[in-house]
């Protein structure tokens, strides 16, 4: 394993992204949020399990596709926490969203396909999937800290989630329209 392997797993999901909105937005609205951690690792748990088994098969296209996926359910997700159609994240749904927008997350193909060492072994890819859900449960953590000092700014913390789920979303489309474009 390479020496920076878990620097370069932290610093890729303490970054702002999608789930980190989520979790911060959530912990800025409930009183036990640490129900949006077990969502994270188990969207994490599926994307991971995914995208180990499908590595060896995937064509080159099918990346791109994914990537416009992923970027629409983002788009949406943050003009819901944007606009006027809040996400409550006193109900029930909200650990479905953290789920889905985990397991859709760019960062978790991310690190399956480029992190992870391509010629890692099938039985290894276990510890690769550990370290993840561990890597993931740390820095969500943080996240929800972040979010419970936000608590009377709960507008305020689903406005900047809303705001970070549509830039990363515009940040994935980049290089499709690009391509689009040419």
């Amino acid at each position: 394993m390479d020496k920076l392997f878990l620097l370069e797993a932290f610093l890729l999901f303490i970054a702002p992204g999608p789930t980190n909105a989520l979790l911060m937005a959530g912990a800025a609205k409930r009183e036990n949020a640490i129900a949006l951690l077990v969502a994270q690792a188990c969207g994490y748990g599926i994307a991971a399990a995914c995208w180990f088994s499908l590595r060896p098969l995937l064509p080159s296209g099918a990346i791109q596709v994914l990537k416009l996926v992923a970027a629409l359910w983002l788009v949406i997700l943050g003009l819901r926490l944007v606009g006027r159609d809040q996400i409550d994240a006193s109900e029930d749904g909200d650990g479905l969203f953290v789920i889905v927008t985990t397991a859709l997350n760019p960062k978790a193909f991310i690190y399956c396909l480029a992190i992870v060492p391509v010629d890692a072994r099938p039985y290894e890819l276990g510890f690769f999937w550990i370290v993840l859900l561990v890597t993931t449960a740390a820095t969500g953590s943080m996240w929800l800290l972040l979010g419970r000092r936000l608590n009377g700014a709960r507008e305020m913390a689903d406005r900047v989630a809303g705001a970070v789920l549509i830039a990363f979303a515009l940040l994935l489309l980049r290089p499709l329209i690009a391509v689009a474009a040419t």
